[in-house]
């Protein structure tokens, strides 16, 4: 759960701490005070969009810190440990907002990305608003919903990577039919230049070893003078060549080797040099017996060299690619040829797989079938309770059309929804005003609510449009929620506000031109006070807050 918050330099505050407790938290204050911007705090630090204005004039940075007990948490932690960022039986989440529009992130105090972000925050804190009500009238919002209701996320993810399967396997296979359509033309074509390049009976890497082979044919009068001129300065030469001399230096050296020590490792140096020599020397004397003048294999070589650039450059590449080339076209026309079999194969791991898919389409429909008529029954309660006595919920499902392979199933999710009586079951969006949708919209999320992982839920003024006995059952419904997460609420009502387990109240000063918000966790006299302000007008009398100590004291 969350257990603090630290806020520094953020719009109008310039420093803060909070600390939250489990159970319900309750948050009020004046509208503009600033009860908005602790929400918008969290979700900076969880991925949301930031920009330099948002850091408090006069200021170079804001800084704001969240952290979390996941003590109790087994997928936050699994996911700390698979990115190498547990530390201990707390996660602490940061991120700084320069003014010049730039931010940093840190997870356990390790720069990190907004989107790994994103993905912890979903095991940490789920936050719903004012705005979300539209998104309820979305069909794939219900869908969503009611599969995290029911709980079958195994079941929801195996539809999904079947269809994706599906989707890949019926692109391959439009592929290999056009390539099958256009077999005949382009098999005709790869066999016309196949038998060509055959014809050549090309060698890998041959046009380096011709070009090799070539130039030492093309240079043999030249080659055979220097190789001859060599052996002569190395041993040939009677009167004076190297070897002799080599021979002459070391004897000379010999005679002295006894005067200095030094003087032996010389001659082994010598010694060496002679043997190398004489390697030098057998090495060239064998290439002049195995290398002969030979003009007509200089003429087929020219001609060869010609025609593979002639094939080359008919085919707008290198000599040196002819082989790799003909090798790809090989390969392409036996593709071809095994096309035929190919299509076949796929058809049938095809027809294999859309019916696995509607197998288990049909499972998740049928979990979802189930979960529904759980669901249809707690909600319909929940939405009498909230001044809605004639009330009734219920979830249509439509199938999808024939055929058609969705991520999601063969199941059109529609919540459906009649406010009074004689009225026929209708979309949410076709029969609810902005009151009704309001209140629909919170039994949804507290029935829901009760299936999600997170251990904190964020509640920014989601009982707008109601008051009275009906904000009390909200109130209620939200103390109810707290036992078993940890529930924030930003709230205008007081009926709600007196079943919080924790009040937090906020407050806007204005010093020197500057305006500061402010955050206090309220004692029982203060949450009596601020009751009152909330039930009151301008002047605060007794009887206000009379009543708002019967408000505590019926809980």
């Amino acid at each position: 759960m969350l257990i603090q918050i630290h806020i520094s330099n953020l719009i109008t505050i310039h420093e803060l701490d909070v600390e939250f407790q489990a159970g319900t938290t309750v948050i009020t204050g004046e509208t503009g005070a600033g009860k908005s911007i602790l929400i918008d705090a969290i979700l900076l630090v969880l991925g949301s969009r930031a920009t330099g204005d948002l850091v408090r004039p006069g200021q170079e940075k804001a800084d704001i810190s969240l952290i979390f007990d996941i003590s109790r948490l087994s997928e936050a932690r699994q996911w700390l440990k698979d990115h190498d960022l547990h530390q201990a039986e707390e996660c602490i989440l940061r991120r700084t907002i320069y003014s010049d529009g730039r931010s940093r992130s840190y997870i356990n105090g390790t720069p990190s990305t907004l989107q790994p972000l994103r993905e912890l925050s979903e095991f940490l804190i789920q936050i719903h608003g004012q705005h979300e009500h539209q998104s309820l009238l979305k069909t794939d919002k219900q869908r969503t919903l009611l599969d995290r209701y029911a709980g079958h996320a195994d079941l929801v993810d195996h539809v999904q990577t079947l269809a994706e399967e599906w989707q890949k396997l019926t692109q391959e296979l439009a592929v290999l039919r056009q390539r099958v359509e256009e077999r005949t033309s382009r098999g005709d074509f790869l066999k016309f230049q196949l038998q060509e390049l055959e014809e050549l009976q090309l060698q890998q890497n041959e046009f380096i070893a011709l070009d090799v082979e070539h130039k030492k044919l093309a240079h043999a009068s030249e080659l055979l003078k220097n190789i001859n001129l060599t052996l002569g300065f190395l041993t040939d030469q009677e009167e004076q060549n190297a070897l002799h001399a080599l021979y002459q230096a070391m004897q000379a050296l010999e005679k002295v080797h006894q005067v200095d020590p030094k003087i032996s490792t010389w001659i082994e140096s010598l010694h060496a040099t002679i043997l190398q020599l004489k390697d030098i020397e057998d090495e060239l004397r064998r290439y002049l017996d195995t290398f002969a003048l030979d003009p007509e294999r200089l003429s087929w070589l020219d001609q060869r060299i010609s025609l593979l650039f002639d094939i080359a450059r008919k085919h707008k590449i290198d000599p040196n690619e002819l082989y790799d080339m003909q090798q790809k076209l090989i390969s392409e026309y036996n593709e071809l040829e095994y096309s035929d079999t190919r299509f076949m194969e796929l058809e049938k791991k095809l027809n294999t797989l859309t019916k696995f898919y509607y197998a288990a389409a049909d499972k998740l429909s049928q979990s979802r079938k189930q979960a529904a008529k759980k669901l249809i029954d707690e909600l319909t309660k929940i939405i009498r309770e909230l001044s809605l006595p004639h009330a009734e919920f219920n979830i249509h499902f439509e199938n999808t059309e024939l055929g058609v392979i969705t991520g999601y199933g063969i199941d059109k999710i529609i919540f459906q929804i009649k406010t009074n009586d004689g009225q026929p079951l209708q979309p949410l969006a076709k029969i609810v005003s902005g009151g009704e949708l309001s209140r629909i919209a919170l039994a949804i999320y507290m029935t829901t609510a009760l299936k999600y992982a997170t251990p904190t839920l964020i509640f920014d003024e989601i009982d707008v449009g109601i008051g009275g006995r009906t904000a009390e059952i909200v109130g209620k419904l939200l103390r109810r929620l707290g036992q078993t997460h940890q529930v924030l609420c930003i709230t205008h009502q007081p009926q709600v506000a007196a079943l919080g387990h924790q009040h937090i109240r906020v407050t806007k000063t204005k010093k020197e031109d500057a305006h500061y918000t402010q955050i206090q966790s309220l004692t029982q006299e203060e949450k009596i006070n601020e009751l009152a302000r909330m039930l009151g007008g301008v002047e605060i009398t007794p009887r206000v807050l009379a009543h708002a100590q019967e408000m505590l004291e019926r809980i």
